[in-house]
């Protein structure tokens, strides 16, 4: 699982709202945690699938703690999901199983999904203003503080 996104300069976590594109407009909705790819299905029956531009992704290493930054390719976005519990919308982003190279590298056994935009893979200006400067800029291994 991701634990966090960027776009540019601004970091985006679970638990905090997050701009997605829905359609042709864009919502701002709380990131309430992930959902697995292998069971797509089951999560198309519970909501409805959203672009969540990003240009980084960070994951932390389940060895030693350390984050790992790594870019989210050009004209892609990381998948989500719109689910309601209860009165309130949240997002859940996709995650998948990491390929044995990315278990290496970033020591961690989920990804965030990323695929070609349904809507829309720009940014979004109006997003909440950034979310903390609790990780590094760096495309290195930094670990940030918590």
């Amino acid at each position: 699982m991701c634990i966090a996104l960027a776009r540019k300069d601004r970091v985006l976590r679970p638990g905090k709202k997050i701009s997605v594109w829905r359609g042709q407009k864009a919502e701002s909705l709380t990131w309430a945690g992930f959902a697995r790819s292998e069971i797509l299905s089951w999560w198309m029956k519970r909501g409805e699938l959203v672009d969540v531009p990003a240009t980084r992704f960070a994951e932390r290493s389940d060895q030693d703690g350390k984050i790992q930054w790594e870019d989210v390719p050009d004209g892609q976005v990381v998948r989500g999901l719109i689910t309601k519990e209860g009165s309130h919308e949240l997002i859940k982003v996709f995650t998948r199983a990491s390929t044995p190279d990315e278990i290496i590298r970033f020591e961690h056994d989920r990804m965030p999904l990323i695929e070609p935009p349904l809507y829309s893979a720009e940014d979004i200006p109006s997003e909440p203003e950034s979310q903390g400067e609790l990780f590094s800029n760096s495309q290195s291994g930094e670990q940030g503080a918590e």
